[in-house]
């Protein structure tokens, strides 16, 4: 009964912590705006806080033993109720922030602080009070960190999918705190359970610094592996949602599998019955690094699913490889708390180093081949030396050879002497580290590590078509040349954001969804017809192709949240649509929706909407309050041009649905470019666009343009707020 007790209140505990993240960061979202430092700034808070959370766990029972731990931790639990339902205080003016991040830990830590630090005790305290209690399984805890991780992955999935979608925030919260309220109790019936049991086993400071004979003392070196083999599934998970979510498919909530994966591989790692021994998913970690670092050497990304799946296939092997490590060298239960200490550390350095260090130190993604090599050594030499292992190892060398050369020969056209080299190479190379392996076992981990050192050294190395590469906060940043033509590009990973003819013919053309006969320059045809002209604003700055649209004298304030974007439009060797701007443009960084709600009501005859995180537009900028907003700023016969072009999200439901609800007047056009169109060959693509209006009369011409259609079908999709937005309701499947 006790076991159970113990293992539905950590299932419920860890529900709750991964509920409170998303919903807190929802919370402040449209306060500092939908931008990856709202969200790395909120999660590096969490990180830090569980590790708070880890540490009074081992101090206070440590000092206290667990019966008088115990009365107080409830004191502590009780006193977060003064704090919920959660809720910020928002300042009047966010734009006037001198330190946004500061601000953002200020409001986090007095308005959810409290209850998330208690809730993140858990996972170690339960499992400390639960071994000195009276119950067979008491002496091995360890199992009930799989009840913690299952409750993690349910609530993972049930956010996005169960509770996001069907209750706005503020019910969230009111039912949070009926669960909190549910927590305490459960908790104080294992307090209760934990009284009750022969208090022998129980252990205060003196007793825990003389330990018994079956206890072996830790020594700094089995801490450091504790936080190694931590620290690698949680850089790795990190890395690979990146690489997958920028470099491969730019998918929104591709990143729910890879916390799942992690998740789950805690469960399992830490189960008491394992249908896989921990021998044989450490066999398939030379497999699992070859194959991702073959992928990235040869820059393949078709077959999509493939590839995605090769490097979920990656994540979870080596997340089970090392969970499973710390599993088996789990201490004895006197140092239960400080193992996960360890463990706590090493996730949040694993986070750190994704975060915080790889986007000041590397210009591309290079934590991904970084972490791939760390794992490489940090496997145990023993495990080489399985039969199985070396199987593996060598199956998966000359495969990975194989298909090396395969995607040499069907890329490029080579004579038969230069393919017979190229061949020679690679096989030769390859039977050397194979000769090396079978001969010197023992470094057969820095042997795979050299090889995902080289596909590192490829990766740092620019292609020949790259003329500018650059990294910040927000993401990664490639200009290129095109082969097709004199124009350079730009990249957002593997998204595309602009492009410029570098020709003096068509060098003050605006190109890519920007070009003249496209939705955006009917609009501007439409605003030419106009007597007076006012100030323009764009969210979202790419190459600056709209400054080709600004007539002389005329104003177009740009509000872009990424300087590095700022820094590559302003560059004249790239781009040089600024530079030969018209008109006055001026480019202010900060969140579009914040800066554009300190400007002056009704400024602007025009804003566009042009603000995208690789393919996906931050929803933020997209719900009933950002319209509102907007019209604001608008003159009376002003126009709001938002551009909804995605393969994933159909945008146009909830943004009708919001400018039915203001009264609004809004007109929709998908304008396709095939390679059969004339202007295929300028680097013109097809693009969709949404254009909302006080009134049909300040539409002007678009209101009797048939290629702008009125939106139809979305009476039954509910507008989204600041309180509530549903991906689901607008997948494309």
């Amino acid at each position: 009964m006790g076991y159970l007790v113990y293992a539905l209140t950590l299932l419920t505990s860890s529900s709750l912590l991964f509920i409170i993240q998303p919903m807190v960061a929802k919370m402040i979202q449209p306060v500092l705006g939908g931008t990856p430092a709202v969200w790395n700034t909120a999660m590096v808070f969490f990180q830090a806080l569980l590790l708070g959370g880890y540490l009074y766990a081992h101090l206070s029972t440590k000092w206290l033993g667990t019966r008088r731990q115990a009365v107080m931790h409830l004191v502590v639990m009780f006193i977060g109720l003064a704090f919920l339902p959660i809720a910020f205080e928002t300042p009047s003016d966010p734009a006037s922030l001198q330190s946004p991040a500061l601000w953002l830990l200020v409001t986090l830590c007095l308005g959810v602080g409290w209850p998330f630090f208690v809730i993140s005790t858990s996972a170690p305290l339960l499992q400390k009070w639960f071994s000195t209690i009276d119950d067979p399984r008491a002496s091995d805890p360890y199992h009930l960190y799989a009840a913690s991780n299952t409750g993690s992955v349910i609530a993972l999935l049930a956010y996005p999918f169960l509770i996001e979608p069907a209750i706005g925030l503020e019910a969230q919260a009111t039912l949070w705190m009926v669960a909190y309220l549910v927590l305490c109790a459960c908790v104080a019936v294992c307090a209760a359970i934990l009284w009750r049991s022969d208090h022998r086993k129980d252990t205060m400071s003196d007793e825990a610094n003389a330990p018994p004979a079956s206890r072996i003392r830790l020594s700094w070196r089995r801490r450091g592996r504790w936080l190694l083999w931590a620290f690698i599934p949680s850089s790795l998970m990190l890395s690979i949602t990146t690489f997958i979510t920028t470099d491969v498919a730019p998918v929104p909530l591709l990143w729910i599998p890879p916390l799942a994966i992690y998740m789950v591989s805690f469960i399992l790692a830490f189960a008491r019955y394992k249908p896989v021994p921990m021998i044989g998913w450490l066999a398939l970690v030379p497999a699992l690094i070859i194959a991702p670092c073959v992928l990235m050497f040869s820059n393949t990304v078709d077959p999509l699913w493939a590839v995605t799946a090769i490097n979920f296939a990656t994540l979870f092997v080596l997340c089970m490889a090392f969970h499973n490590l710390l599993a088996a060298d789990r201490p004895h239960t006197d140092d239960l708390t400080e193992f996960y200490l360890w463990i706590a550390l090493g996730g949040v350095l694993g986070g750190a180093f994704n975060a915080l260090v790889a986007p000041v130190i590397f210009d591309r993604l290079l934590e991904y081949p970084v972490v791939l090599f760390i794992a490489a050594l940090a496997i145990p030499a023993y495990v080489y030396r399985r039969t199985a292992v070396r199987i593996v190892l060598l199956l998966s060398l000359f495969g990975g050879a194989a298909f090396l050369v395969y995607d040499v020969l069907d890329r490029t056209e080579l004579d038969g002497v230069t393919t017979a080299a190229a061949i020679a190479v690679v096989f030769v190379f390859t039977a050397l580290f194979a000769f090396a392996h079978a001969r010197f076992s023992r470094w057969t981990p820095a042997l795979l590590a050299s090889l995902v050192a080289v596909v590192a050294v490829f990766e740092i190395r620019p292609n020949s078509d790259e003329l500018y590469a650059d990294r910040s906060f927000f993401g990664t940043h490639r200009v290129t040349q095109s082969s097709a033509g004199n124009y350079h590009v730009l990249h957002h990973g593997r998204t595309t954001h602009g492009a410029q003819d570098q020709g003096e013919e068509l060098r003050s053309v605006p190109l890519s969804y920007y070009y003249y006969t496209g939705p955006l320059g009917q609009i501007f045809r439409a605003l030419e017809e106009r007597e007076e002209r006012f100030p323009i604003a764009a969210v979202g700055l790419g190459t600056g192709a709209i400054a080709t649209y600004v007539k002389p004298g005329q104003v177009l304030d740009i509000y872009e949240i990424d300087p590095a974007v700022a820094t590559i439009a302003n560059n004249t060797e790239l781009f040089t649509y600024l530079d030969e701007c018209p008109g006055d443009c001026r480019i202010a960084l900060g969140d579009g929706r914040l800066q554009l709600d300190a400007a002056q009501d009704g400024r602007y005859e025009l804003i566009v909407i042009d603000a995208y995180s690789s393919a996906a537009i931050p929803v933020h900028l997209l719900t009933r309050e950002a319209i509102a907003i907007y019209m604001e700023k608008l003159r009376p016969n002003g126009l709001l041009a938002i551009h909804i072009s995605s393969p994933y999200l159909d945008l146009e439901a909830p943004l009708a649905r919001a400018a039915d609800d203001l009264g609004l007047i809004s007109r929709t056009q998908h304008h396709v470019v095939d390679d059969e169109d004339p202007l295929f060959h300028l680097y013109v693509d097809s693009s969709r666009w949404m254009v909302i209006a006080h009134s049909p009369e300040a539409l002007g011409e678009l209101a009797a343009d048939e290629e702008w259609k009125t939106p139809a079908g979305h009476e039954d999709i509910r507008a989204w707020t600041d309180d509530y937005a549903n991906p689901f309701d607008v997948y494309i499947w």
